[in-house]
């Protein structure tokens, strides 16, 4: 054994490293990229393949091979990565997996990286794929190690739901020096065993149920779940907000307190939580975003006919919005129990301190200078242009958008508004990740449908916004090896865009204008693609 100061990224990374995993894969976006770039780092010396897919929905799938040939694979996503990935996850709930098979999953309170401020735990009880969240480093570290063991002894893949809180947090953490988890499982080649089909649907239901039975059993063991402490008023809380909650109440928690410290996000753990109901008369529930816990927990009290009160987001004792800050949690605590002396000093004016830093990736980024002059061409021609973004590069001039949904939604989105028949031409901008990821399908529906919107695509190499990670455009791999370069204008010229331009953005501002000025000057489907060195 020996010791180690890792963030949370890292001990995940570290974790699946000693679980023996073969393959991960995933697509760039925080939290969650810093895993795979440490696992990355691990692969130059052992064999593990690690790659960054062209999209999560691909990454999935690249897992699900893995598993079905009995290796142990990891998939890291953020949040919305994951809303991509549901297709193949509805179906692979139905097929027992072979090789363990393990999702981290980021979550973004607080939308600092992202479009929006999602919590994804309740996916995992539509998906039926169980979820947990560590609390700290250590304890992720010990998580996922379980999570692959379980994935293999009750056929089921795992979702561990991490935080960008989490991924930041310190510490000293005791691990094992090698991979216990050498050698893998043979290639699983059973008849109907990944392949559901509407004849056995029902039935492959009703098994995921008994799997999904049999690790309920599990969780209420296990020592991720845990009761501390006894007294008539209850303190719950999951995750790193059960972190934060401790860094609050400080080394010594008032005696007559019953804190819940909860792991198993779905299942959950429903013995553990009917004791700490029985045992407590009121209980307070502190989690991140949505009232999923508080929900959950209030229809087992009502089963058990519980008296408990339960407070929380629903009762407005708990903020509901963004990323959970201690100085809430000590707020909700002092008004829950008056009388705690809480000695910690978190105020609001602080908040800043809590916050993430921010590394901003778009410094060097150009689309002020070409939407000016893309402003410009549409004056001359009398036009202003509805501007249609894509997350990612268009994050810089987001007040000048007049939209901006998903990745790969611009061409979609600008192509709806064209159809209405309005007078001004429609325009998606994105990056090249974004041509890759899932833009393609919208521009082979715009080709089919006779589109007439614009499409400038600012081809910069590689997943710029999110730590430059390589895209099928960059001719590096995840690895860093050479790889084939594929070109956007030969992609959408073999799409059937037969108005296609490229320019670098070297070129002087006035010839960049005549491009726009003749593209924006003809009603047809058009691609221009500006690269950026």
């Amino acid at each position: 054994m020996m010791l180690k100061m890792l963030n949370g990224d890292e001990a995940m990374a570290y974790g699946a490293f000693h679980s023996g995993v073969k393959l991960v894969s995933g697509y760039p976006g925080s939290p969650s990229s810093g895993t795979v770039d440490t696992l990355i780092e691990l692969a130059r010396k052992h064999n593990i393949y690690v790659e960054w897919s062209s999209n999560e929905k691909v990454a999935m799938e690249l897992a699900i091979g893995a598993s079905i040939a009995g290796r142990r694979a990891l998939v890291c996503v953020k949040s919305v990565g994951m809303n991509v990935m549901v297709d193949p996850l509805m179906t692979l709930n139905l097929t027992p997996v072979n090789g363990g098979l393990v999702i981290l999953l980021g979550d973004d309170p607080g939308g600092y990286g992202s479009q929006n401020d999602q919590d994804t735990r309740p996916l995992a009880s539509m998906l039926e794929i169980p979820m947990m969240e560590p609390s700290t480093p250590g304890e992720g570290y010990a998580m996922i190690k379980e999570a692959f063991q379980i994935s293999e002894q009750y056929h089921t893949a795992m979702i561990i739901r991490e935080t960008r809180g989490f991924t930041l947090h310190m510490e000293e953490i005791q691990m094992a020096e090698s991979t216990d988890h050498k050698s893998g499982l043979d290639i699983a080649r059973e008849p109907w065993r990944f392949v559901p089909v509407p004849r056995n649907a029902v039935e492959k239901h009703r098994e995921l149920h008994q799997r999904i039975s049999a690790i309920g059993s599990w969780v209420n063991g296990a020592s991720f779940n845990q009761i501390i402490g006894k007294g008539m008023k209850g303190v719950l809380a999951a995750g790193y907000t059960y972190q934060k909650l401790l860094d609050v109440l400080g080394d010594e928690p008032a005696n007559d307190l019953c804190l819940l410290k909860l792991s198993s996000i779905f299942p959950l753990p429903v013995d553990v939580i009917k004791k700490f109901l029985t045992d407590c008369s009121e209980i307070l529930v502190f989690e991140e975003n949505e009232p999923y816990l508080e929900t959950h927990i209030k229809a087992i009290a009502h089963d058990i006919e519980s008296r408990c009160k339960i407070y929380g987001k629903q009762s407005n004792h708990v903020n509901r919005e963004g990323e959970l800050f201690r100085w809430q949690i000590q707020e909700s605590l002092n008004r829950f129990i008056p009388e705690i002396g809480l000695t910690s000093h978190y105020i609001k004016e602080n908040e800043q301190n809590e916050l993430p830093q921010r590394e901003s990736r778009c410094g060097d980024c150009h689309y002020f200078e070409i939407l000016d002059i893309l402003d410009e061409a549409g004056k001359e021609l009398n036009q202003k242009p509805v501007l249609i973004g894509d997350p990612g590069c268009l994050v810089t001039v987001a007040d000048r958008l007049d939209a901006k949904f998903a990745i790969g939604s611009a061409v979609g989105v600008a192509n709806g508004i064209s159809i209405t028949g309005i007078n001004e031409r429609s325009v998606a901008l994105f990056g090249d990740s974004s041509f890759f990821h899932t833009s393609l399908p919208g521009i082979c529906n715009a080709v089919h449908n006779r589109s007439d919107i614009l499409m400038i695509v600012l081809d910069n190499g590689a997943a710029v916004t999110s730590g430059c990670q390589p895209n099928p455009g960059s001719g590096k791999n995840a690895m860093g090896h050479d790889s084939p370069v594929l070109s956007i204008e030969g992609i959408a010229r073999a799409c059937g865009i037969r108005h296609v331009y490229q320019a670098d953005f070297g070129r002087s501002d006035l010839e960049l204008k005549e491009l726009f000025l003749e593209a924006l000057t003809h009603r047809r489907l058009t691609l221009l693609i500006i690269k950026i060195e």
